[in-house]
């Protein structure tokens, strides 16, 4: 597989994988990606802690994990997961 087809590919799993969350949860989700805290998302996002610790139980609960660490590190390693498993998911 080419350079450019294998990017799309990890490109179009990427974008399966978020459309589980809803926009907030994405916003969420996209944040702890880039390694900030709870506390930072309330911040940034302008939101009470309680909604910020709410999306992300439910960002962990959709993805079948223990914890955001877990749910970040699913995602880090979507390249190396079947289209099928992403779907089913």
């Amino acid at each position: 597989m080419s350079k450019n087809v294998e990017e799309e590919c990890k490109i179009l799993k990427e974008k399966v994988f978020l459309n589980q969350f809803t926009v907030a949860e994405q916003q969420v989700f996209e944040l702890a990606l880039d390694g900030y805290s709870g506390r930072e998302m309330q911040l940034i996002l302008s939101k009470e802690e309680a909604t910020i610790k709410s999306q992300r139980q439910t960002i962990i609960s959709k993805l079948g994990v223990s914890s955001m660490k877990e749910a970040i590190k699913k995602f880090q390693h979507l390249e190396y997961e079947s289209p099928r498993k992403i779907l089913q998911s």
